[in-house]
């Protein structure tokens, strides 16, 4: 085949091959840029996935902040309560002496009042017997005596001895009739 016959082919060939070198070289940029999207994707992600973490992070430390935090003022809370349960202890030990102490006190009371009671019962039943007693007396006094009906009590007795007329009375009567006779 002569040159010149060939050049067409040649010359179609070449360019199938440009064209097919082009499609290739189209293909390969759009997979690249396929891949720099993918890229450029998983780096956004790494972007994210780092802020997200850095985020955790930081809420981490405030968590740990705050669990620190609170536990100090769990020990300060359990400090205080271990003050106050002393007080209390101290407290209760207090009440129970003021509690033993009443009832002591309450027993005392109650046997005073029952020493009371029977005195007051005692004082009751003498005071009724000396009441009877004196009753009794000064029913005598008034009933003529029979001492005094034979005793003889002159005025001047009676002077001397004023009590005389309580103890006989019947005889100051005598005597005041003796005197007016």
């Amino acid at each position: 085949m002569d040159r010149k016959s060939c050049l067409p082919l040649i010359l179609c060939l070449i360019i199938v091959m440009i064209t097919a070198l082009l499609g290739y070289i189209h293909l390969k940029r759009e997979s690249v840029n396929k891949l720099a999207n993918e890229m450029e994707f998983a780096e956004a992600a790494m972007r994210d996935t780092e802020l997200s973490l850095e985020n955790y992070n930081l809420a981490d430390q405030r968590a740990q902040m705050d669990i620190d935090n609170a536990g100090k003022e769990v020990k300060e809370l359990q400090d205080e309560v271990g003050k106050l349960t002393s007080a209390k202890e101290e407290k209760d030990k207090e009440v129970k002496a003021c509690q033993e102490s009443m009832t002591g006190l309450n027993n005392e009371v109650a046997v005073l009042e029952k020493e009371k009671s029977d005195t007051d019962g005692h004082f009751a039943g003498e005071k009724t017997k000396w009441s009877e007693e004196i009753s009794r007396f000064k029913q005598q006094l008034q009933e003529n005596s029979p001492i005094c009906a034979h005793a003889k009590i002159s005025p001047k007795d009676l002077e001397k001895d004023p009590t005389l007329k309580d103890l006989c009375p019947q005889v100051q009567n005598r005597t005041t009739a003796v005197l007016t006779h």
